[in-house]
Formats: structure tokens, sequence, C-alpha cells
């Protein structure tokens, strides 16, 4: 539903009510309908506690929480978003980095 929020505007809302809906709306973008199956998809095999090769993330990097993907949305926003140097390799999907965005956005605004 968001996705095609934005598909039928033509740019993500710029209001972050227009994106941030309640946990318990279906069209929410919350860690438990989205963050942790993405943050496992694109991220475990280094910044997870239990990677056998973190390639070099820091040890402080790891995201096997939402408290401690929380505390490093900035660096996610930074690197994932802006730079686009991760994951290591790229491979994010166009929907995935827009919902990603939202995420971070909604997180934030609590």
């Amino acid at each position: 539903m968001l996705l095609l929020l934005w598909a039928c505007t033509g740019a993500p809302p710029s209001d972050t009510a227009e994106v941030c809906l309640s946990d318990t709306d279906p069209a929410a973008v919350t860690w438990d309908n989205w963050g942790e199956d993405f943050f496992t998809s694109y991220c475990d095999s280094c910044h997870s506690a239990r990677a056998p090769d973190r390639r070099g993330a820091p040890e402080s990097a790891v995201f096997d929480t939402e408290a401690q993907v929380v505390a490093q949305l900035a660096r996610v926003q930074a690197r994932v978003l802006d730079e686009q140097t991760m994951p290591l390799g790229g491979g994010v999907f166009d929907d995935d980095l827009i919902l990603l965005a939202a995420y971070i956005e909604c997180a934030t605004a609590k």
C-alpha cells in the first residue's frame, strides 16, 4: 500500500505522518512486519553477533535486534541510502530501499 501511495504521487511523501502509521496498521513499515526480515536478509552475514566472518564489520555494528538497529540508524542511512556502499556487493531491491527510508524515518520519529 505504501508503495502504491508513492507510485501514485511520483515521490515519497514528505510528511512523516503520511508513512508512519500505527504499528497495528497493516500498511505500517515496522520491525515486526518488515525490518527484521530486511536486516536478516541483507545485513546478517556481516552484522550479526553469530556471523562466522564479519568481513571487517565493527564489533559495535550488530543488527540482531531492533534496539541494535535503531541505535545505528544514522549509519545505516549513510551507508545504505546515501553512499550506497552497503551491503557489500549491493543487491538491495529498489522497493526495499524505499521501505528502508520509510522505516528509518518512522523509527527516528518515535
